[in-house]
C-alpha cells in the first residue's frame, strides 16, 4: 500500500505524520485481501488556514474496484484527521460489502444466459 502525505500552508510536523501512519495502518488492515490483487494508493492532504484557525483534511484511496474520497475540517488538525480516517473506514466497509454481495450473487437466468 502507498501513503502519501502532503502538507498545505504548514511546515512538515512528524508528530502529525506519524499520527496519521497510525491511524492509517486500520485502513491497511481491511485492504489487505484487495491489495493481494491489486495495489491501493492513497494521497492525505492536510491543510493549514493561515488566517485563522481552520484546517481541512483530505483523504483519497484508489483501489482496482473502487475510488473513495473523505473530507473533514475544524480547528483541530488531530481531530479533523481522525474524522476523516473513521468516514473512510466506513466507506472501505461498505464497498467492501458492495463487492462480496456482487461476487456472491445467485446464478439468475440473465446471469447463466451471460456466461
Amino acid at each position: 500500500m502507498n501513503l502519501k502525505i502532503t502538507f498545505h500552508n504548514m511546515p512538515h510536523s512528524d508528530p502529525l505524520e506519524s499520527h496519521a501512519h497510525e491511524k492509517f495502518t486500520k485502513l491497511a488492515e481491511l485492504l489487505t485481501n484487495i491489495e493481494d490483487r491489486h495495489p491501493v494508493n492513497a494521497e492525505l492532504w492536510l491543510k493549514a488556514n493561515k488566517q485563522h484557525d481552520h484546517h481541512a483534511v483530505e483523504l483519497h484511496v484508489k483501489a482496482a474496484g473502487f475510488d473513495l474520497n473523505a473530507h473533514d475540517e475544524g480547528p483541530d488538525m488531530y481531530i479533523a484527521l481522525d474524522n476523516t480516517m473513521d468516514k473512510m473506514l466506513k466507506q472501505i466497509k461498505k464497498e467492501k460489502e458492495r463487492l462480496r454481495d456482487k461476487m456472491h450473487k445467485p446464478n439468475t437466468e440473465k446471469r447463466n444466459f451471460e456466461r
